[in-house]
């Protein structure tokens, strides 16, 4: 019985993360080096409220609830192991209470409470994400994109240096 247990619960997890990575991207995580990067470009002041959307094991979300002010640090994950893993890490670094992770889906995900948006998918996932952007971000929201730009919208900065990985800002009008 504890045997078929596990079969069920390994099942569970690896089709969670194969679904996670069919409907918006594998897990592969932004690398250490540029999250000063984009805590930069995301520019958060205090009381901002921030969600990471695909946050993985949560490393841009717990990163910037440790290092700046903000009112919310929100990753959304659809992998219920990348999802258990956030939360751990959360718990052993200290930033279980300015951090949360919800495990659901970032397309489903309503995104009208947000100053800024951090995303790292694959570039089908940015065009089917970008009429969600438009109909829910508020005016003024910030949007930072790793390595790939967003289908149709001008970034308002471009960082594309050599060697590097590319980080997009966006900003929605005003």
């Amino acid at each position: 019985m504890f045997m078929q247990f596990l079969f069920v619960l390994l099942l569970i997890i690896v089709a969670s993360a194969a679904y996670a990575g069919h409907k918006g991207a594998p897990w592969v995580p932004t690398w250490k080096k540029d999250m000063e990067r984009v805590k930069r470009l995301l520019d958060l002041q205090s009381g901002d409220a921030f969600v990471e959307l695909g946050c993985g094991n949560g490393r841009v979300t717990r990163h910037l609830a440790k290092t700046t002010d903000v009112r919310h640090a929100i990753g959304v994950e659809l992998s219920l192991l990348q999802w258990l893993v956030a939360r751990l890490q959360s718990r052993l670094d200290g930033t279980a209470g300015k951090a949360a992770f919800v495990l659901g889906d970032a397309f489903k995900h309503d995104l009208s409470e947000y100053d800024a948006v951090y995303l790292f998918l694959m570039p089908e996932a940015y065009k089917k994400i970008v009429p969600k952007f438009e109909q829910e971000l508020k005016p003024g929201a910030r949007v930072v994109s790793y390595i790939w730009p967003i289908p149709g919208w001008e970034p308002t900065v471009a960082e594309q240096p050599e060697g590097a990985s590319n980080i997009y800002l966006y900003q929605r009008p005003l």
